[in-house]
This record gives C-alpha cells, sequence and structure tokens, in this order.
C-alpha cells in the first residue's frame, strides 16, 4: 500500500491462446493508458472496437466467472487478469481482445504476471486514492460470508470448502505486489467433478482441461502437475477476490474476511464497498453552494470595473453563494484587488 502514485505500462505485450468457456483461440493485448482511466477492456473484434470499463456497475453476470457488459459489449471471464492487475499494482491499463474473453492460460494469474512483467510499469503523476475502510462493513449471502475491517495495508483471510466441507482450506496475507506473486497469482482455478456435466449443459468449460484447471474428484485432484502449493484451492479463491474486489473502483487499505466466497458474492461486496467510497463525496456535494445561475441569451458573462458599485442583483451573478450563506450584500469600492463591502 505505500505505493502513493497511479501506476500503468510501460509498453503493449500480447499473448494468444483459448478461452476458458468459449473454446476459441484469442488474441489479447495489454495497453498503457492514461492516469484515472482505469482498467478498460476493448473488443477489436467488433466494428468501432468498443470498450467496456472494469466497474461495480458493468457486472453483468458471476456464474462461475465474472462477467462485464456495457450495451452490446460483453467480456467474461475478467477476474484473474483484473487480479493481475491489481497485485501488481496498475491501476491503468487498456486490455484488447478480439473474443468475448480472455485467454484462460493455464487457468491461474502466471501469464498475466508475465505480460505485465515484460510490459514493466510506469508511474504516473496522478495521486492514488485509496479507500481506508474506517468501520467493519459485512455481507452474508448464502454459504459466504465477507467483511472487512479498518486496517494499515491491505490484508486477506480466507476459508474455502467444497460441499460437506470437503477440502476446507485457510489463507490468510497481507497482500503487496511481492506476497501477491510469490503466494497466489500461480494457484490455479479448479472445480469439482460432479460439476463439470451441468457446466458443459450450460455452456461452458468448453476450452477446459486439466492444462488450465484443477479437478477434485472425491478425495483425489487431477491435475497435469503437482499442487503449486499445499492450498492451492483457498489461495485461488483469494486470486478471484482481488481481481472481484478491484471492480469497487480504489484500492483497499483494509483486512477482508472471506469464508466461502465466490463471484456473486464478491462482486455484491464489492458494488457495497462502492457505496462506502462514494459517500464523502456525496457528502462534499451536499454542503457545495449552488452554481451560479446560467447568463441569459446573448447576455455577456459578469465584469467587474475598477471604481464600480455592486448591489446584491450584480453578487448574485458573480457569486456561488445565496442566502443565508451570502455575507456581503453591497460592494461599495473596487481598487484594483481591494474592495469596500458592507455584510448583512
Amino acid at each position: 500500500m505505500g505505493v502513493l502514485h497511479q501506476q500503468t505500462l510501460r509498453q503493449p505485450a500480447a499473448f494468444s491462446g483459448i478461452g476458458l468457456h468459449g473454446g476459441n483461440r484469442v488474441n489479447m493485448t495489454f495497453l498503457p493508458a492514461p492516469a484515472n482511466t482505469g482498467i478498460c477492456f476493448r473488443r477489436v473484434d467488433l466494428e468501432g472496437r468498443p470498450e467496456v470499463e472494469a466497474n461495480i456497475e458493468n457486472v453483468s453476470a458471476t456464474t462461475r466467472s465474472t462477467s462485464l457488459s456495457r450495451g452490446n459489449v460483453k467480456v467474461q471471464t475478467v477476474e484473474h487478469i483484473l487480479a493481475a492487475f491489481a497485485g501488481r499494482g496498475v491501476d491503468n491499463a487498456i486490455v484488447e481482445l478480439d473474443a468475448n474473453e480472455p485467454p484462460i492460460g493455464d487457468g491461474s494469474a502466471r501469464q498475466y504476471m508475465r505480460m505485465i512483467q515484460d510490459a514493466g510499469v510506469a508511474a504516473q503523476d496522478e495521486p492514488r486514492e485509496l479507500f481506508r475502510v474506517q468501520s467493519p462493513i459485512l455481507l452474508e449471502q448464502g454459504e459466504a460470508t465477507l467483511s472487512v475491517f479498518p486496517h494499515e495495508g491491505f490484508k486477506i483471510s480466507c476459508t474455502s470448502a467444497g460441499a460437506g466441507g470437503r477440502h476446507t482450506q485457510f489463507h490468510s496475507l497481507e497482500v503487496t505486489p511481492e506476497t501477491w506473486e510469490r503466494e497466489i497469482g500461480h494457484a490455479r482455478t479448479f472445480c469439482f467433478f460432479e460439476e463439470i456435466e451441468a457446466l458443459i449443459k450450460n455452456g461452458l468449460i468448453r476450452g477446459g482441461s486439466l492444462e488450465n484447471a484443477v479437478v477434485i474428484r472425491d478425495d483425489a485432484v487431477l491435475t497435469t502437475e503437482p499442487l503449486r502449493y499445499p492450498e492451492e484451492f483457498v489461495r485461488h479463491k483469494i486470486l478471484d477476490l482481488i481481481g472481484d474486489l478491484s471492480l469497487a473502483g480504489a484500492p483497499i487499505a483494509g483486512h477482508v474476511m472471506a469464508v466461502r466466497p465466490g463471484h456473486s458474492a464478491n462482486c455484491e461486496f464489492a458494488r457495497r464497498l462502492s457505496v462506502e467510497m462514494r459517500k464523502p463525496l456525496e457528502a462534499a456535494r451536499s454542503f457545495a453552494p449552488p452554481p451560479p445561475p446560467p447568463a441569459a441569451p446573448g447576455e455577456a458573462p459578469a465584469q467587474i470595473q475598477d471604481g464600480e458599485t455592486l448591489d446584491t442583483a450584480r453578487l448574485f451573478k458573480i457569486l456561488p453563494h445565496r442566502y443565508p450563506f451570502l455575507m456581503v450584500d453591497k460592494i461599495t469600492k473596487i481598487e484594483g484587488t481591494r474592495i469596500t463591502e458592507s455584510r448583512m
């Protein structure tokens, strides 16, 4: 949480692979973006190269992955890319795709981390605004429970479990670019064997295989390589959680505690965080003075000249304040940058 300024990529990086759910070959490029852009997905296969921003308002589906939509533009399975950017501290980037989902790689964020490493990370002039949790926030949704408490850094403590408590795992860590890459980014997605038939019937995981997912069948773990961590399942849940929570709109300074999280609960929690993030801005707006009335058609903006006297009607056209905050009702003398006023 020590990064003070926003960050983007130094240069583009590209990768091609298979989409997890669609099973189609996808070409993807990460591009630098100006400050305050956020993460934006661009569909270069569609006319006009339309874009959809990665924010909670654009979440359209959370079944087995997180999907974003704006108008007729849709991108699904965005959580691993978002986790890679958030974990590495990249605030602004464009993700160009020629299909409706990114290539899945090996089911973790490893390939995306390599792309960020190849591209490099560059600091920008704009400051990074953190959301500092001031009081606990709690969400209970089905089997999932998510909460966040005040904390100086960004910490996640997570418990995952299958049906009947099978393969229950726990992991907790302070999330920094170093711990993200070492402890979380390589954890692969997984599913239970009995879920596969239903997923295929629903048109999902057409690109899934043991090359990009771990399958759990009873007490056996089916994988092309040994587990990368003793608690790889819960670490992947943390990976998904980091990606989904980035949709709230700002890096979080707080301790997130999650029990059996999933994309639906993660995104609902991100929505609640987003509401809390906006409260200070909305409070500031409620105390702001109203804007001055617009000039009538053909009327020139108010001009002040040396030696003038300004009555209340003229002041209304210049000052943004109104009764009872208008403490000046007349200006009797103007001399350069000095004025003589009368108060209410």
